[in-house]
């Protein structure tokens, strides 16, 4: 019962934040912006994983691997 009022309540602060934002032209112009912040953002994330993951799946070249010399010296025996 206790998650049914939320769930209504939030509904009807939903709508009312609509109506104010479709009557209200400050409101309606705040809106947008926070929107396309948003878009922004997301597109900045979206290129910046895609850009990460492109990194990781490159193939890295190995390195040599340096022998220490008490390795050289038992293979030499």
């Amino acid at each position: 019962m206790k998650k049914l009022f939320w769930l209504v309540s939030g509904i009807a602060v939903g709508m009312a934040v609509a109506k104010q934002i479709e009557t209200n032209p400050k409101a309606k112009a705040l809106a947008d912006d926070v929107k396309r912040t948003a878009i922004e953002f997301g597109t900045a994330f979206a290129e910046g994983f895609a850009e990460r993951e492109a990194e990781l799946d490159t193939p890295v070249a190995k390195a040599p691997s340096k022998k220490s010399p008490a390795a050289s010296k038992a293979a030499a025996k």
